[in-house]
């Protein structure tokens, strides 16, 4: 099971800094990281990644200038590119295409894009070896899970956690910390969910002590950072500084 899966927003604090970030996160010995893509109106970030996103845009961090920063990178996980649909759009898939194949990202999860809503587009990118992600919420019933988790297929092993994972929201509303999840549902979420399927599991939003991040792993589930992890690099930390002890599981 992959211990961590970090969150960080491209182009913050730099473009620069990102293979250096890139290059710790795979010292720590970590099989993936989410890339947020920075997206001037987010529907699912909370304050911090907004502030974060908006940072990055005023620097210069466009779409195109993230994805050309990353080509050629192989001191890196794999990486799962967070994003909306119109950044994508305004790309195209045979362009976007083009511009994912340098580079070590390997899925996408697009927090708007509901399986079925543009099937051709998803396809194309799929077929290329760019799954979507998918995404499961709290109000998304079991029947519904199993619908989406066998329309986004898992390819099974050998692929890799970034292209077999589902992505479990702990709770309803925007990313941030400090908003006291419930982890008793959480668990019982995602033992429902493992009856489903055998893929892995990815839970975030709102994690970040060393405690819920032990709890969640001990559900079986992979822990997401995000928004703690942005600050920390924010106000000056690296990133092997903060995501030392949570990688090892301490606490």
């Amino acid at each position: 099971m992959n211990p961590l899966l970090p969150f960080i927003m491209a182009g913050d604090p730099s473009l620069e800094l990102l293979p250096q970030m890139l290059s710790e996160a795979k010292a720590l010995g970590l099989e993936a990281i989410e890339l947020g893509l920075p997206h001037s109106d987010p529907i699912a970030d909370g304050p911090v990644l907004q502030a974060a996103a908006h940072r990055a845009i005023a620097r210069g961090a466009t779409p195109r200038r993230v994805l050309e920063s990353l080509a050629g990178l192989v001191d890196s996980p794999d990486v799962i590119l967070f994003t909306y649909l119109n950044p994508l759009f305004q790309i195209g898939a045979g362009e976007l295409r083009r511009l994912l194949a340098p580079t070590p990202i390997k899925a996408l999860l697009v927090v708007d894009l509901p399986f079925g809503e543009e099937p051709g587009f998803e396809a194309e990118l799929r077929d290329a070896g760019y799954p979507m992600v998918p995404l499961l919420a709290p109000t998304t019933t079991l029947d519904r899970a199993a619908v989406l988790l066998a329309k986004r297929p898992d390819p099974g092993p050998p692929a890799p956690f970034a292209q077999r994972f589902a992505y479990v929201v702990a709770r309803l509303g925007v990313t941030g910390t400090g908003q006291d999840t419930d982890l008793v549902p959480v668990a019982r979420r995602v033992a429902e969910l493992k009856a489903l399927t055998e893929r892995p599991l990815a839970v975030g939003f709102g994690l970040s002590d060393p405690r819920s991040l032990a709890l969640i792993r001990g559900m079986g589930a992979t822990p997401v950072i995000g928004s703690a992890l942005v600050q920390e690099l924010w106000n000056g930390q690296s990133l092997r500084e903060s995501l030392g002890s949570r990688v090892i599981g301490d606490g």
